[in-house]
């Protein structure tokens, strides 16, 4: 969930617009990014607004189901989804508008049901108990500082 150093990830240029990741993971060899303008049956892999789709309801569902085990709480499964929308500003460019999260908690568990809502409760700024531990969203919210250098 949170990363208590700094992360670093790095990708290769396979071809074209399709890059790999350069790290391995135990139950992931490759990762294939794919920037091409292919239809989505086509492609090798996700795009980067997928990708951040991904991140989004990934540290979404890992905070909920956290805030859930602080209170000896747990699910019989968790589905989540993204459904990501995009705009074009008066640059031209497209840009990604809204994210709207779906999570789908299941248990058959009616004190589970009862108690989830301590962590659904919502708070002053809008938003849910259980979102205030993911890193990924509130990081989206409030705008990342990104500093980008060509080495050539």
């Amino acid at each position: 969930m949170v990363h208590e150093e700094n992360t670093k990830v790095s990708i290769k240029l396979q071809k074209d617009m399709i890059f790999q990741l350069e790290k391995t993971y135990k139950s992931l060899n490759t990762l294939l990014i794919d920037e091409s303008l292919e239809e989505d049956k086509e492609k090798l892999g996700p795009d980067a607004a997928s990708l951040l789709g991904m991140a989004v309801i990934s540290c979404l569902s890992a905070s909920f189901i956290f805030c859930l085990q602080k209170r000896n709480l747990s699910l019989d499964d968790l589905e989540a989804n993204a459904d990501i929308s995009f705009k074009e500003p008066k640059k031209g460019y497209m840009r990604i508008d809204t994210i709207n999260v779906n999570l789908k908690p299941k248990t058959k568990d009616s004190e589970v049901l009862k108690r989830m809502k301590q962590c659904i409760r919502e708070l002053k700024s809008g938003h849910m108990f259980f979102e205030e531990s993911c890193i990924i969203t509130p990081s989206v919210r409030e705008g990342i500082n990104i500093h980008v250098n060509v080495n050539l």
